[in-house]
């Protein structure tokens, strides 16, 4: 009964902190009061096992929780933002600490993935039920304008909630190189891991699951294989490259047009205004100056007209919004979390999380994919179930050590020591 329990509160936590993706047919308000009392509570029980725990990746998770919480005290003495106004904003990005919850719930890594998978069947099933009626906006919002409409050669969806589906695409990619059941099954959903990115024409998303792919099968082969993978791959993206698909097309030209931009691109003008020249005071360049409660406060009406004057968004700028909003040591929570990524060993049935980490490294430049609640959520899910899978190992080897230690013991008694001396060793 616990374990359903369990179950039924993750499986709800996912769709209120992810807003029902974003849906437009349920009441904003009705949304809102949901995702404020379910992170809210989650994190409020969570806060108490905080620190309870040592080693992997609580210190990164810790350091990112406490400045989230911090920051709201910056919105207030920077920009004279109210704590109700901040708690509000913050709401959407103070889920972190719900990773102490699930180290305290020991929550089975087969249970969360089996949760994330079908999460990640649900983004694509619904995702194509929005792109076959995209004169109708049911989920998350267009672009520009009142529905979704052509660009970069496709009629263009940007999602909401592509964290869980991507954590779930790297589950499949995993499962296909290990001796599992249903491996076409794990197939045909990593292929849609390639194609759902494309028709999105979005190229960090392009690019990091890409990379991840390419990664994922080169790592472990010969030489030669590894040469035929290469020259395959390099020829497959040639073939794109001048192939006339309106998608390849469309991204290609994009990239083109801002690569000759260079520095009056508006995100790179973005980035350096926001680590340079936003911050108010130097409080605010070391704790963060909090989450704007968008148009309401002051601080919101001041990024407001920012975003409407100068085209200037903190979603544009990634982990400089992270900085911006939440200071250095949050980045130091994140620089750490992703120098483990690359120096914790994890058995290879969870290399996933590995390429979760490094897809958020990947696109952590020039989008919301490191502190957004429609990635942070399969963040926490990674981190845990990284965090889990290593702490498992080491006891294992533990107790491995200690058997082949005890094993040995009344070898060494028969040889070494006396019957008595020997009985009190074998009750030790």
């Amino acid at each position: 009964m616990k374990a359903n329990l369990l179950v039924v509160y993750l499986v709800l936590l996912i769709a209120i902190s992810l807003n029902f993706f974003d849906a437009k047919f349920i009441p904003a308000k009705l949304v809102n009061y949901l995702e404020f009392a379910a992170v809210m509570g989650s994190v409020l029980v969570a806060i108490v096992y905080m620190f309870d725990r040592k080693g992997g990746f609580v210190l990164p998770v810790q350091l990112i929780s406490l400045s989230i919480i911090f920051s709201m005290v910056m919105a207030y003495i920077s920009w004279g933002q109210g704590f109700r106004d901040s708690l509000l904003e913050t709401s959407q990005y103070i889920l972190w600490p719900l990773f102490f919850l699930l180290l305290h719930l020991k929550v089975p890594i087969r249970t969360l993935e089996k949760i994330i998978l079908a999460y990640g069947v649900l983004y694509v099933i619904l995702y194509f039920f929005q792109y076959a009626n995209a004169h109708t906006v049911l989920f998350g919002k267009p672009i520009s304008g009142e529905e979704f409409s052509e660009q970069r050669g496709a009629i263009r969806i940007i999602f909401p909630g592509a964290g869980i589906f991507i954590l779930a695409i790297f589950i499949a990619l995993t499962k296909i190189t290990q001796a599992v059941r249903y491996r076409w099954l794990y197939l045909g959903f990593a292929a849609l891991g390639l194609i759902v990115p494309i028709m999105q024409v979005t190229r960090q998303f392009i690019a990091g699951v890409v990379l991840i792919y390419f990664y994922h099968f080169f790592k472990s082969q010969s030489i030669l294989k590894k040469t035929l993978i290469l020259g395959a791959f390099a020829g497959g993206v040639l073939v794109l490259l001048n192939a006339d698909i309106p998608m390849i097309r469309g991204v290609i030209e994009v990239q083109q047009r801002d690569a000759k931009l260079g520095k009056n691109y508006i995100r790179v003008q973005a980035g350096e205004y926001f680590l340079t020249d936003f911050s108010p005071n130097v409080l605010s360049q070391i704790f963060g100056n909090g989450a704007p409660n968008w148009g309401i406060s002051r601080y919101g009406k001041f990024m407001e007209r920012l975003s409407n004057t100068q085209e200037y968004f903190l979603s544009d700028v990634g982990i400089i919004a992270v900085y911006t909003m939440f200071g250095i040591f949050a980045i130091g929570g994140f620089m750490l979390m992703w120098y483990k990524s690359f120096t914790l060993p994890v058995p290879e049935q969870f290399a996933y999380v590995k390429y979760y980490l490094w897809y958020l490294l990947l696109t952590s430049f020039t989008w919301y994919s490191v502190y957004h609640y429609h990635y942070l959520i399969a963040t926490i899910f990674a981190l845990y179930i990284y965090h889990r899978a290593v702490m498992d190992e080491k006891k294992r080897a533990v107790i491995g050590y200690l058997l082949r230690k005890a094993s040995a013991t009344p070898k060494a008694a028969d040889r070494d020591f006396s019957p008595m001396k020997k009985e009190t060793l074998l009750k030790s």
